[in-house]
C-alpha cells in the first residue's frame, strides 16, 4: 500500500499561541506536523486528524504591508504560488469581531475563488477557545480538579480593553499560573486535549463556530477520500 502524499496547509496567525514559535522572516516554516500552535492543532482536529496534514506557519507581522483584507489576499496568493494545498488565516478580534470578519472575507474572496482558504476571528482572542473546555484544561495540565470556566468565554473583554479580566488572565488564574500569561507550550497541551469540537462550537458561537465552518467547507475536503466508481 502506497503512503498518501502529504498535504501542506499554510497557517497565518498573530503570535506564539496561535501558530507556535514565531519566525521573523517573511518565508513560512518548513512543513511540520500540526502539533504546535493552537490554530494548527485545532485545524487538524476539525479535519478529522488526517495523517497527511502538514503546516507551514507564518506570522501576520511578516506579511506585505497593507490593511487586513490585503494581507489575506497576499497570504492566499503566496500559498498558491508556493504550491501549498490551502491556507488558513486567523486573527484576534480585540473586541471588533464584525468588522475584522468582514475584512478577512473580503480579502479572501478578491481572487482565485477556487483556491482553498479558510479565515477566522478569535473573539476576543485565541485563549477564549481554550477556555471552552474545562476537562481538557484539567487533563492537559494534570490539575487535581476541573477548573471552573466561563459559560461564554467570548463574552469576556479583550485584553486591550481590560487587562485584569480577559481570556488570557482568566486562563492564567484558573490554572494557578504565577506568570503574567500561561506559557505557549501549555496552551498547545490544552488544544491537544480538546477532543470534542462540538463543545467548543457551543461555548464559542461567535468566533470559533464560524471558523470551524470555514475549515469544514474549504480545508477538510482536501483530506476526504474520493468515492470509487462502481
Amino acid at each position: 500500500m502506497t503512503q498518501r502524499a502529504k498535504v501542506v496547509i499554510e497557517v497565518i496567525g498573530e503570535g506564539r499561541a496561535d501558530i507556535g514559535p514565531i519566525r521573523t522572516t517573511s518565508e513560512p516554516s518548513e512543513p511540520l506536523p500540526p502539533d504546535r500552535g493552537v490554530v494548527p492543532i485545532l485545524v487538524h482536529k476539525l479535519c478529522g486528524k488526517p495523517a497527511a496534514l502538514l503546516v507551514k506557519c507564518r506570522a501576520l507581522a511578516t506579511l506585505e504591508k497593507g490593511d487586513r483584507a490585503k494581507k489575506v489576499q497576499f497570504a492566499k496568493r503566496q500559498a498558491r504560488l508556493n504550491k501549498s494545498a490551502g491556507v488558513v488565516f486567523v486573527i484576534d478580534s480585540d473586541g471588533d469581531l464584525k468588522d475584522r470578519s468582514k475584512e478577512l472575507i473580503e480579502g479572501r474572496d478578491r481572487e482565485h475563488l477556487d483556491y482553498p482558504a479558510a479565515v477566522g476571528v478569535a473573539h476576543p482572542c485565541i485563549e477564549a477557545w481554550l477556555l471552552a473546555d474545562g476537562p481538557a484544561i484539567r487533563r492537559a495540565l494534570e490539575l487535581s480538579k476541573t477548573p471552573a470556566v466561563p459559560d461564554r468565554p467570548e463574552e469576556l473583554f479583550a485584553p486591550a480593553r481590560d487587562r485584569t479580566n480577559n481570556p488570557k488572565t482568566v486562563l492564567r488564574d484558573i490554572v494557578g499560573c504565577q506568570q503574567e500569561e500561561l506559557d505557549g507550550s501549555d496552551k498547545d497541551k490544552i488544544a491537544k486535549a480538546m477532543n470534542d469540537m462540538a463543545v467548543v462550537r457551543d461555548r464559542c458561537p461567535l468566533g470559533f463556530a464560524p471558523f470551524a465552518d470555514e475549515v469544514g467547507r474549504h480545508i477538510e475536503p482536501l483530506f476526504q477520500k474520493p468515492c470509487s466508481l462502481a
